[in-house]
């Protein structure tokens, strides 16, 4: 290399050199060698003493991300599947209603699988916290019985509602009116004479032990309720007043003899006593529900005479097979409760929104309000005076406001408080055990009603001593205070709202002087000696020189009746026992349990009775009628032996005239006749307000029959809200 060359070639050297002792130093400074390795902390590798990193790092594969959980999410569906994170298209819903009984009818499935099926396809599905497939009720009565054909008190209606069917019912319009709609009927035509009424029927109708209904079914259990009687409750008056069956055999071969003809399995008709513009209204009470006319001849115990039971022995529970509509009994323990399940083979296309139906028996207030309360029932029968707990401006109550987590409505209806008067009441046995359904083996007979001086009659057939207990009772207190303002004046048997209610008007009044004088006029005099009084044993005149006027009028003891966990008729009946005290009437007031109370009603050992009315349908006959028709023209539902002709006169005119004016006439005229022979107490109508929890939907509201669990609703509480709405 040349000179120059050399020269650049040194200086790079010593440029190096200095450069090399200012960063790392010399082997002469005693430094270590660089630890090479992997220095990333979250490297599988890495190595802590590493100085110098290498390139070497090496990493863990990721997890891999959890697949789903498939499955069906809808809760609806019958296979849900509460862990799946996302459908797979599974869900099952089971096959439609109407392909399921097609198949029934076709004979390709049996009753069980038929049944299984349809309680696949229908049933409610628990989705909440809230038992949304369950309606559990409170009630202060039990019923009576879960026969159709000889039920009459509102306990037992509600029952059989579900149950049975009828050829049509009301409904609510949704606009507070009841009208009449189809059930089992598709139809009916009239004969140009207003008699004879054609039928048609529905073709797809089971019981709910998968037997078919046809109009079979309908004719004989139309003339069951004739040939039966309806011993205990009088319900049969309703049909009785339209036809007969011509059945005095009582087997129905004949099918209703010249009234009935079986048109076709699907078509009947029948031929009225007289033209009637309530006979449809008529056969939509209970009464004129339908039953297993196979069944029922199967279950008949017929031992001759008055001994046929017409297979009420088996009706009376409500057995599975007997009836159509939504529901079966379960099970039913007396003065207990009483659980509804569906029948599955109900007619009507839809699912079950509710599953069971419980009603509890509890008549004691404080502890329905508590039940209530807590959420334990959805309904509980709740006392005017715990209103307050659940509802706001009570003061005004058509414009009642609920408080949260209820549903307060007001509600206007047609159901009458009363106290029928008993003209022929029977004495109790020895023991005066009123449980004995044998009580009613001898009447009391202690007035001398023809004059004759020996003793023919009772007391109670009096009307002066019926019109001056009408004057005792303090009308107004109760409708104000007793009620709390919930029940508006009603001057006789037509509640405001009907047809021709402005034919009467205010007679009775409280006023004690008045009724004393009317006992005075009629020769009841303070003359026996008070605490030589029974119900029926002969009393201990007081000679006349001796009395002090402290003496009673009467020579018996009146039995005034009220029935346990009613509050209401419990205070009405003290206040008049009380008047009647001061009257010189000596009486008898402690309340009854519901079923001794019903059997005291139907052995007739009671006098004045404090109870209610419902409309069976509407028209104004099924208050006159009932309350003041005489047995004779098919009335007295409340078998108080009343028999007025005038009345009874003038109502058959009411009830069969189709001329408007003569109708109103016939109304005024019964008004006037039985005023001045009273046979019960009209105090007042009931317009209240009802409460609820607000996860209850409701059907439109209908002021008359029963609730109609299938039209039901209850949403469900998931996470503490209410899922849906009414």
């Amino acid at each position: 290399m040349d000179s120059k060359t050399r020269a650049l070639l040194m200086c790079t050297l010593m440029i190096a050199s200095a450069l090399a002792g200012c960063l790392g130093g010399s082997d002469d400074d005693g430094g270590d060698e660089d630890v090479m390795g992997c220095t990333y902390a979250d490297a599988t590798n890495y190595n802590a003493d590493a100085t110098k990193d290498d390139g070497s790092c090496t990493y863990a594969e990721p997890e891999p991300e959890p697949e789903p959980v498939m499955g069906c999410t809808d809760p609806a569906a019958n296979n849900h599947n509460a862990a799946a994170e996302a459908d797979d298209a599974s869900c099952d819903y089971g096959r439609s209603h109407a392909d399921i009984m097609a198949d029934y009818a076709a004979g390709t499935i049996d009753f069980g699988q038929a049944s299984y099926e349809l309680e696949v396809s229908r049933k409610c599905r628990e989705q909440g916290s809230n038992n949304p497939c369950e309606i559990v009720e409170m009630s202060i009565g039990d019923a009576s019985t879960i026969d159709p054909h000889d039920a009459y008190d509102s306990a037992s209606g509600d029952v059989i509602e579900q149950v049975y069917d009828t050829l049509y019912r009301y409904a609510g319009d949704g606009t507070g009116n009841a009208i009449i709609e189809a059930r089992l009927a598709t139809g009916y035509s009239v004969s140009e004479d207003g008699l004879t009424y054609t039928f048609t029927l529905r073709d797809d109708v089971y019981f709910s032990n998968g037997d078919k209904m046809d109009a079979s079914d309908v004719v004989y259990s139309w003339c069951r309720v004739l040939g039966y009687g309806s011993p205990d409750s009088h319900v049969g008056w309703i049909l009785e007043q339209s036809f007969d069956c011509n059945d005095a055999d009582g087997n129905h071969d004949d099918m209703g003899g010249l009234s009935f003809s079986v048109i076709s399995d699907t078509s009947f008709s029948v031929t009225l006593f007289a033209p009637s513009s309530a006979f449809i209204s008529t056969i939509a009470y209970t009464v004129g529900a339908v039953l297993n006319a196979d069944l029922c001849e199967a279950n008949r115990v017929d031992a001759g005479g008055e001994n046929d039971d017409y297979c009420h022995e088996w009706m009376d529970e409500g057995p599975v097979g007997a009836g159509t509509n939504a529901y079966t009994v379960q099970t039913w323990v007396r003065e207990d409760r009483l659980v509804l399940v569906p029948n599955w083979m109900y007619w009507e296309s839809g699912d079950y929104n509710i599953n069971r139906h419980t009603v509890s028996i509890v008549t004691e207030a404080s502890t329905r309000l508590l039940a209530f309360t807590d959420g334990e029932v959805d309904f509980g029968s709740i006392n005017i005076e715990h209103l307050v707990n659940f509802c706001d401006n009570l003061e005004d109550k058509p414009n009642v406001q609920s408080k949260s987590g209820y549903i307060c409505s007001y509600r206007e209806t047609f159901t009458t408080t009363l106290s029928v008067f008993n003209l022929h009441p029977n004495a109790l046995d020895a023991g005066e055990d009123t449980s004995n359904t044998d009580a009613n083996s001898s009447a009391v007979i202690n007035y001398d009603c023809d004059g004759d001086g020996t003793n023919d009659c009772n007391v109670m057939e009096t009307a002066a001593l019926r019109t001056a207990i009408a004057y005792a009772f303090d009308y107004e207190t109760h409708r104000r205070d007793t009620y709390d303002n919930s029940l508006a004046p009603q001057y006789g048997p037509i509640p405001t709202g009907f047809l021709y209610a402005d034919t009467q008007t205010e007679t009775f009044t409280y006023d004690l002087d008045h009724a004393a004088q009317l006992l005075d006029d009629a020769g009841f005099i303070r003359q026996y000696e008070c605490d030589s009084l029974t119900h029926a044993e002969a009393p201990t005149v007081v000679a006349e020189a001796d009395r002090t006027g402290d003496e009673c009028r009467l020579p018996n003891v009146l039995r005034v009746m009220a029935n346990e966990g009613n509050d209401y008729r419990i205070a009405m009946s003290s206040q008049l026992n009380e008047a009647l005290g001061t009257l010189g009437i000596a009486t008898q007031g402690d309340a009854k349990p519901w079923a001794e109370y019903l059997t005291m009603y139907y052995t007739r050992t009671w006098d004045i009775r404090f109870s209610g009315w419902a409309p069976d349908y509407l028209d104004p006959d099924n208050y006159w009628s009932p309350f003041a028709g005489g047995h004779s023209i098919g009335g007295d539902a409340y078998g108080s032996g009343y028999e007025n002709q005038a009345v009874n006169d003038a109502l058959v005119i009411g009830r069969t005239s189709q001329d408007d004016d003569t109708r109103r006439q016939a109304y005024v005229d019964a008004f006037a006749a039985w005023t001045q022979d009273p046979n019960m107490i009209i105090i007042g109508q009931y317009n209240g307000v009802g409460v609820k929890h607000d996860d209850i939907c409701s059907p439109p509201y209908a002021a008359i029959g029963s609730a109609h669990w299938f039209d039901y609703d209850k949403l469900p509480m998931v996470n503490g809200e209410l899922v849906g709405s009414c």
